[in-house]
């Protein structure tokens, strides 16, 4: 496991598309906090920590998952001792570090800090687990990165702006309706851990506990899937 970890992670940091994502999100941060004033970075801060577990988490998981398929390294990668649920957890706890490492950039970058700092750090900790569970099952549900470009990509794209975009100014009904998808809950707890505004917390919680559960659970079972394939 631990060599597997090692060649899992070198690939992670020598794959360009991948560095790029990462650099992207602080560089896009600077230069919106040169140009927005001091009353407006809890809320850059707040949208910083939303895409990030989308640049970081989904993509570590995703295009590393495609890529190697593509490739067919993942075939021959099974031929050895490693079994499919191992190279799924290596990819999923590099993808977790490494967004939560951005998320500690992402606090310096735009330089504040939650005044309610365990509701933040429980909003970012669930959507990165939900980012990268949908994006490492959309790895193994792709065969190569053309076709995780046209399916994936858009399903990141959607779940991206619907999480960033202020739907609150669309009406009462589309806002009420988006607590209950995996976008609204997070950008409350967010802004709840910055503002120490009072909101759903335990329900917020719940119905990304269960978005998470669903995505993990849909991962468990094309490993296995996987796993009986590769027997």
């Amino acid at each position: 496991m631990v060599a597997l970890a090692q060649a899992q992670l070198q690939d992670v940091i020598r794959n360009p598309l991948l560095v790029l994502f990462a650099a992207l999100l602080p560089a896009m941060g600077i230069m919106m906090r040169l140009v927005m004033p001091e009353s407006a970075r809890p809320l850059l801060v707040v949208m910083l920590s939303v895409m990030a577990p989308y640049f970081v988490g989904w993509n570590v998981a995703g295009i590393t998952l495609a890529e190697e398929k593509e490739k067919r390294r993942l075939e021959a990668l099974f031929l050895t001792p490693v079994r499919p649920w191992q190279v799924v957890m290596v990819k999923g706890a590099l993808a977790l570090a490494g967004t939560l490492v951005m998320g500690a950039v992402m606090l310096a970058v735009g330089g504040k800090v939650p005044v309610r700092p365990g509701i933040w750090f429980l909003a970012y900790l669930l959507l990165t687990l939900f980012a990268v569970g949908a994006g490492t099952l959309l790895g193994l549900l792709f065969k190569d990165m053309r076709s995780m470009s046209i399916g994936g990509t858009p399903v990141q794209i959607l779940l991206l702006f619907a999480t960033t975009l202020p739907w609150a100014l669309a009406g009462p009904v589309l806002w009420e309706v988006q607590a209950w998808l995996p976008t609204r809950p997070v950008v409350d707890l967010m802004q709840a851990g910055f503002f120490g505004e009072e909101v759903p917390v335990l329900r917020h919680a719940l119905v990304m506990l269960g978005y998470v559960a669903a995505v993990w659970l849909a991962n468990v079972s094309l490993v296995r899937r996987l796993s009986f394939l590769v027997r």
